[in-house]
């Protein structure tokens, strides 16, 4: 594994490039995940998401380990990130309880073979503490993330947000709101851009549903590092296809660009 390969797409991306994109595997079995890896390698993600949660073997750690490392394989030099989504975040019911997420997280640190994992704002403290230490063990970096599927809180708030995943030591703040009109979807951009300011970590955000798909296109101009797209199957309302938002944000960023230099 190459512990580097966020960071190094980190500082393309801060130093003008497009943001990332970032593609879920949602298969529930080792076999459903090999061959959702192989079609989303074929795309070429910057950065493929393991949302194990979907998996339903994940109190077999043996096989999680297994599985993770023919993913590494086949996903040909492909950054990692692994997350277990919270059912209270929009994610699905897993049988582990908070305590055994938590080890299982920072098992998985260990084995180096993650190069990301995502850890939700919300935990308690103890367990925050255990992951982040983990992660920062072994050159892991943490995204430290906040969902809200039903609305959009205040631009305050949301700056707040991102400065409290900073705060707890997330490496990258991640914020996702769920926007009933474009103005939410505008309040979103508005706190990222603030955040970006304010902060010292990069920042992921993004809109969900169809108020907020445009987000995902643009979020880049307001300091979004990351963006989702659909390789194969969606894992969140309102992602966009990979071969349509690569197509966007090479022309959003070519543009940007053009009106840097001149």
């Amino acid at each position: 594994m190459n512990v580097n390969a966020i960071h190094h797409k980190l500082k393309a991306v801060q130093t003008g490039g497009q943001p990332m994109i970032c593609t879920p595997l949602i298969g529930q079995t080792k076999e459903e995940l090999l061959h959702e890896v192989e079609v989303l390698a074929e795309k070429k993600p910057d950065v493929i998401e393991w949302r194990a949660d979907f998996f339903t073997h994940l109190n077999d750690r043996e096989l999680v380990v297994e599985t993770l490392k023919e993913l590494k394989d086949r996903a040909t030099g492909i950054p990692c990130l692994f997350t277990i989504r919270s059912e209270k975040e929009g994610g699905e019911r897993v049988s582990l309880t908070e305590d055994e997420k938590v080890s299982l997280l920072v098992a998985l640190c260990a084995t180096q073979l993650v190069d990301a994992i995502d850890y939700e704002l919300m935990q308690d403290v103890k367990h925050m503490r255990k992951v982040s230490q983990a992660a920062k063990k072994n050159a892991v970096t943490l995204i430290v993330s906040y969902h809200d599927f039903h609305g959009t809180p205040e631009v305050d708030r949301l700056v707040q947000l991102f400065a409290n995943a900073e705060s707890v030591g997330g490496d990258i703040a991640k914020v996702a709101v769920m926007p009933h009109s474009y103005e939410d979807a505008l309040k979103l951009l508005s706190a990222t851009s603030h955040a970006k300011n304010q902060l010292t970590v990069p920042l992921i955000s993004m809109a969900m549903g169809e108020y907020g798909a445009f987000t995902r296109m643009v979020g880049g101009l307001f300091g979004s590092v990351m963006t989702f797209a659909v390789g194969k199957d969606s894992s969140a309302p309102g992602q966009v296809a990979i071969q349509d938002l690569n197509t966007v944000l090479s022309v959003v960023f070519s543009k940007n660009e053009c009106v840097g230099k001149s």
